[in-house]
């Protein structure tokens, strides 16, 4: 199967129109649904470079559906990507909620690309929406004042509620524990240790009128190894 740059220098030399690029990048993408992750993560990867909006969300659908086996070349590519490419890609792991590629998401959050901090934002929210939500709020609490106050700021033009929710979490001295920044080994126990549901949370229950449960040690303290 030829490249998607390969078939696209086809589509240029025979004077295809647009609307024919379109066509058969779409078709291109679409054969690669169900293929081994090993072939078409790469391929797709590659159309998330492409300059059509179009074809980079259709890639990223088909991303979606390879799950964590997606996440290592997603996170590669807001390494290296240009901007738009980096937006596709923290679009799709939000939807994945990779729990490995969460500190790297978080990052974007003091990007200065507007886009790419919005699209940070909402991968965030949905990594909340996946249950991870505590961890999210433990790398907003861990982050300081300034970014935890202009990611909230954000979140709330995008989802109030989902904001409100996280806040709720953040102002929560008995899960969060101490402030301060954690280190490269507790981020990544953070990321990759932290689910919602061993510590009793729900984010779709997660209101004002809802209690919070009671922990018998906080993350960081968990994070730590103490007892």
């Amino acid at each position: 199967m030829d490249s998607f740059v390969d078939r696209r220098r086809t589509t240029v030399r025979l004077g295809s129109s647009r609307g024919g690029h379109l066509e058969d990048a779409r078709q291109y993408i679409d054969q690669l649904r169900g293929r081994e992750p090993a072939e078409a993560v790469p391929k797709l990867i590659e159309v998330l470079g492409d300059e059509s909006w179009y074809l980079r969300e259709r890639a990223g659908e088909v991303l979606v559906g390879f799950g964590l086996q997606a996440a290592p070349a997603l996170e590669e590519l807001l390494r290296v990507g240009l901007w738009y490419s980096r937006a596709a890609a923290l679009r799709v792991l939000g939807r994945i909620a990779a729990p490995s590629s969460l500190p790297a998401v978080a990052s974007f959050l003091s990007d200065t690309n507007k886009a790419i901090v919005e699209e940070g934002a909402r991968a965030l929210l949905g990594y909340c929406r996946r249950g991870r939500a505590i961890a999210v709020a433990k790398l907003l609490h861990a982050r300081g004042p300034r970014v935890r106050d202009r990611a909230l700021g954000l979140l709330r033009q995008i989802d109030a509620d989902g904001a409100a929710r996280l806040l709720r979490l953040i102002d929560s001295s008995g899960l969060m524990g101490p402030a301060g920044s954690l280190s490269d080994a507790e981020l990544d126990r953070l990321a990759r240790e932290i689910d919602d549901r061993d510590w009793g949370v729900d984010w779709a229950r997660l209101d004002p009128g809802e209690p919070l449960p009671e922990w018998p040690r906080d993350v960081l303290r968990h994070l730590r190894g103490d007892d």
